[in-house]
């Protein structure tokens, strides 16, 4: 298979060249950055060091930083303050990211950097290219960033693995820079003025985590449809309310229609076909079937059309945010300068929050139909807890209880899923002697989306060994390949439950295969239904 080369050009770089390039770096060979750009930030880097030759007052580059911008510092110092600057920033802590989302972080920043408003040498931007195409990937730990100016402290440690030291990833394992780059033959790099604050002063650190929620977002809402799906069938429900009437004609909503037509496609795939209303049989003025199901089941493309809608918003903004300059001061080619906030991540930050809350509407959709599935009161004949009692002899039916235990271990986890879907942005602090006074707080929404939505992959492991176990209790063979491959991904992890037995190595091994299968299908389109 031939490789392909990454060109970093004047265009925008688009979000599914991101993604595959994150998600599918074996396919590329190469890194590139083109000469236009090359070109515009020679002249940058240029009309940068005429303004130091001025004497100027360049915040960050012949000043201190942040409320220390009106202390001057000579320029024959512009490289010690920007080392200085790295230094003092390496305080991060906690869990380090993905590595998925610091390769994206990465990359973010040379395309921010290469556009020629930052200021940067060619020499900064072939460093940044070097270490992409070997995928030499900064170990950044997650706790430290308000968000604005950017993610200083997470950004600080790229910073550091391009000067030589630190540690990072290579190959997936943790190994320290200096060796690397000795084994390498790569010599040490010394920053040059504006180059760590250029470094450090943007929003790629929670965009690559922005990114690496979205793309389990995406995973999340497919299973979301094929779980109702399932559920329809499982329950033998009503497919009106998937159909064209209620989503079409008599709705205008882009995401609830699309919601419903790929439930409806699933479920068709399996020749299932609810009883006509005309053949339902009345007996004591009662219906022999429900003629429509509960909320959970009956109204999923209304409350997961919005789910779908927001998280398209998202990519949009994530594919904007990326193609823009987020560092401060920034300089056209003239000389023009400029200090602003591009740093300041209002639209991830709150893009992330509203990921949170779309996510946790998710979780509490497969609650409730997770409830209705176990109970033997609304799952219209099958067991009680999904037990297996028609293999089971009668006198010890009651002593099983199947899946009583995911149940509740989904509502546990459903419920730490509704307090971090507090939108984080809200929690604005004043910072650094009352310079920050007003900041994002994206990297924080960012890093607790990660962990709600590693804890919803967790709910759907447990769903969708309950729904596997009720198809089988069923007899229903699955025939669409979306079901089928699906299936059979739940029951390399868990086999059928014929008896009570601990499920909990069963689940782990479910969820990581579920998050493994949602990175194969990063930046693929999903239209197997």
């Amino acid at each position: 298979m031939s490789r392909e080369t990454l060109a970093l050009g004047v265009e925008n770089l688009a979000l599914r060249q991101l993604k595959r390039f994150v998600y599918k770096r074996n396919e590329f060979s190469k890194v590139m950055v083109a000469d236009e750009c090359l070109e515009r930030a020679a002249i940058s880097c240029r009309r940068l060091n005429e303004l130091m030759e001025r004497r100027l007052p360049i915040y960050g580059v012949t000043t201190g930083f942040g409320d220390s911008c009106f202390r001057f510092v000579d320029p024959q110092h512009g490289e010690m303050l920007q080392a200085n600057l790295v230094s003092y920033l390496l305080c991060g802590s906690g869990p380090l990211l993905p590595v998925d989302a610091c390769r994206a972080m990465f990359l973010i920043r040379l395309k921010s950097l290469s556009r020629g408003f930052s200021g940067v040498s060619v020499e900064l931007l072939e460093r940044m290219r070097l270490f992409l195409a070997n995928d030499w990937i900064p170990a950044v730990p997650c706790e430290g960033s308000l968000g604005a100016s950017g993610d200083l402290i997470p950004l600080a440690y790229l910073a550091q693995c391009l000067q030589g030291e630190g540690q990072m990833f290579v190959d997936g394992k943790l190994q320290e820079t200096a060796d690397v780059l000795a084994r390498a033959g790569v010599a040490k790099y010394r920053l040059k003025p504006k180059e760590g604050l250029a470094l450090v002063n943007g929003t790629s650190a929670m965009a690559g985590l922005y990114l690496s929620n979205l793309v389990a977002a995406q995973a999340l809402l497919q299973l979301s449809s094929v779980a109702t799906a399932w559920l329809c069938l499982v329950l033998r429900g009503r497919t009106e309310p998937f159909d064209i009437l209620i989503n079409e004609k008599a709705n205008l909503h882009t995401g609830q229609r699309q919601v419903a037509a790929t439930v409806l496609a699933l479920i068709r795939a399996e020749g299932y076909a609810c009883k006509p209303l005309s053949e339902m049989i009345l007996e004591s003025s009662l219906t022999s079937e429900a003629v429509q199901d509960r909320y959970s089941l009956r109204c999923a493309p209304q409350i997961l059309g919005p789910v779908t809608d927001t998280v398209q918003l998202l990519g949009t903004w994530l594919e904007e945010e990326i193609n823009g300059s987020s560092d401060n001061p920034l300089l056209e080619a003239d000389g023009n300068l400029g200090m602003g906030g591009n740093f300041y991540g209002g639209y991830l930050s709150q893009g992330m929050d509203y990921l949170k809350i779309s996510l946790a509407h998710i979780a509490d959709m497969v609650d409730r139909q997770l409830a209705m599935l176990i109970d033997e009161k609304s799952n219209r004949g099958l067991p009680a807890n999904l037990a297996n009692w028609p293999g089971l002899a009668r006198e010890h039916r009651h002593l099983h209880h199947g899946l009583k235990g995911l149940h509740q271990s989904v509502s546990a986890i459903t419920s730490e899923i509704m307090a971090k879907a507090m939108p984080n942005g809200i929690f604005s602090r004043s910072a650094e002697s009352h310079n920050q006074d007003k900041v994002s707080l994206g990297m924080s929404a960012a890093v607790q989306c990660q962990q709600l939505t590693g804890q919803l992959y967790t709910v759907f492991g447990h769903y969708l060994i309950c729904l596997a176990q009720a198809v089988d209790l069923r007899s229903i063979t699955l025939r669409g390949e979306v079901s089928q491959d699906l299936y059979a991904l739940v029951r390399r992890a868990v086999p059928f439950v014929a008896g009570d037995r601990p499920l909990d190595r069963g689940v782990q091994t479910l969820r990581e295969s579920l998050m493994d299968r949602a990175e194969r299908q990063a930046g693929e389109t999903y239209e197997k239904v």
